[in-house]
């Protein structure tokens, strides 16, 4: 399949399902924040299956498809121009917890799935 539409699907069914999160939350920041730690999760554990296992049309459908389209770094960049409500700590608060998922989830990922024989 092309490339191109392989993300664009993706891409589609992330933001979908960032439109839902945001729907979920009642907090515009707790929606962002939500969707980027899952969006961050997900491609920290997909990172390593792709790379063990995977097959590079599923890659360009959940990584720059999918998770690309959950995550948004607009948001978190425009909310974080709020300095009355705590802009600078909100993105602080994004980039700090997305690190630790990244540090914890990549080694634990790496440990529970194989590399295909």
């Amino acid at each position: 399949m092309n490339s191109l539409f392989l993300v664009a699907i993706g891409g589609i069914a992330g933001t979908l399902s960032r439109f839902g999160l945001g729907e979920i939350f009642p907090n515009d920041r707790q929606g962002t924040l939500a969707s980027n730690l899952i969006g961050v999760s997900l491609a920290s554990i997909l990172l390593v299956l792709m790379e063990r296992r995977g097959v590079t049309e599923l890659r360009l459908l959940l990584l720059p498809g999918f998770c690309a389209g959950l995550t948004t770094f607009s948001a978190v960049t425009a909310q974080s121009l709020e300095p009355s409500a705590g802009g600078a700590l909100f993105l602080i608060e994004n980039i700090v917890l997305s690190l630790l998922l990244v540090i914890f989830l990549l080694p634990l990922a790496r440990t529970f799935i194989p590399v295909r024989k």
